[in-house]
């Protein structure tokens, strides 16, 4: 007994003398490229392409690509330049455009004497089908009813907005956000991914949709976010790797164009 005592006491002491503190010293280095995000549609505003630097060390805040050259050529030539509004922020805008369906548009991008390219054309949007909600149970609230919207890939973003009625007091946030993608894929990790908690709103709610078509690319990109994403925690989870990306050059991000539709909602008591 006194054997196996004294054992234990010398295993334990070396196991608390392995342990040793480590302090993390510096700054986190930068990666030496830039993170892509941007959106051209068929509504005519000037759209936006957000540049930013991401870091090696998890946690940190990306910093803004300030000082780029940016701009987007129509395949017929056409050349739209980009501007940094404001200054510093990595946000650049177009002079006011629309994006044409079935053209190809090219982003360009020179920062730091590095060049990036992407490229994507737009695909057909299907109508919007009829929106459905439903009442939760007895309650005074509702909640969207999501499924399928058409036979391409697509993804819906709701808006909804109950601030000018009496359910929303001072103290509330309200209004929310729901994206439902339609992918057309199948995927485990889909299927079977982590339950959320069903949003609900008000009487006289004001939902605004806005549905998407999308690209072959621009779908696998929005599959790899997922699995990252939204689709993590359940019994499929995939590897962990960087979303796949159009950009040039080792950039991370997508450059997407789309073509968009869109309606609004009052949510009234259904007969």
């Amino acid at each position: 007994m006194k054997a196996t005592a004294a054992i234990a006491l010398v295993i334990l002491a070396l196991s608390l003398s392995c342990e040793e503190r480590i302090e993390r010293t510096g700054m986190p280095q930068a990666i030496n490229t830039v993170v892509v995000e941007g959106l051209l549609t068929n509504e005519r505003t000037n759209h936006k392409i957000k540049l930013t630097i991401p870091y090696g060390t998890s946690g940190q805040k990306a910093l803004p690509a300030s000082g780029a050259f940016v701009s987007v050529i129509e395949d017929n030539g056409i050349a739209y330049p980009l501007q940094e509004v404001p200054p510093q922020s990595g946000e650049y805008y177009t002079p006011s455009m629309r994006a044409v369906f079935g053209r190809t548009y090219t982003l360009r991008i020179n920062y730091k004497g590095k060049e990036f390219f992407a490229q994507d054309r737009s695909e057909a949007v299907e109508p919007l089908r009829a929106i459905d909600y439903r009442k939760v149970d007895d309650s005074p609230r509702f909640s969207l009813s999501l499924g399928a919207n058409g036979q391409q890939s697509n993804y819906i973003d709701h808006s909804i907005s109950w601030k000018n009625t009496i359910a929303c007091t001072p103290s509330s946030v309200c209004e929310g956000r729901i994206i439902f993608y339609d992918l057309k894929t199948i995927d485990a990790n889909d299927i079977f991914k982590p339950g959320k908690a069903e949003f609900t709103f008000p009487l006289g709610s004001v939902i605004i949709r806005r549905k998407y078509g999308i690209s072959v690319a621009y779908k696998n990109f929005l599959r790899s976010v997922l699995s990252e994403t939204e689709w993590r925690g359940g019994v499929f989870d995939v590897e962990r790797a960087n979303t796949t990306s159009n950009v040039s050059g080792g950039a991370l991000g997508f450059f997407a164009v789309t073509s968009v539709v869109a309606d609004t909602t009052v949510v009234v008591n259904k007969p």
